[in-house]
């Protein structure tokens, strides 16, 4: 597997480690691939005109991907 590095600016240092915990991991490289994989439905899940619904505890929200 290939190594890559990436630098992250603070706000994105503080969603990545937010997201270990939303996601019960404990790497930077989990939430990544986590992340890309959940990115990957949503994509294949967008209309036409490149927005998808979501829908969970609170109201629906449409969400643009372009």
């Amino acid at each position: 597997m290939a190594m890559t590095s990436f630098v992250f600016d603070d706000r994105t240092i503080k969603a990545i480690e937010s997201l270990k915990e939303t996601f019960g991991v404990k790497t930077n490289a989990a939430v990544i691939r986590r992340a890309l994989a959940l990115a990957q439905v949503v994509a294949e899940q967008a209309d036409d005109k490149h927005s998808i619904l979501l829908v969970g505890k609170d109201e629906p929200i449409r969400v643009n991907l372009a």
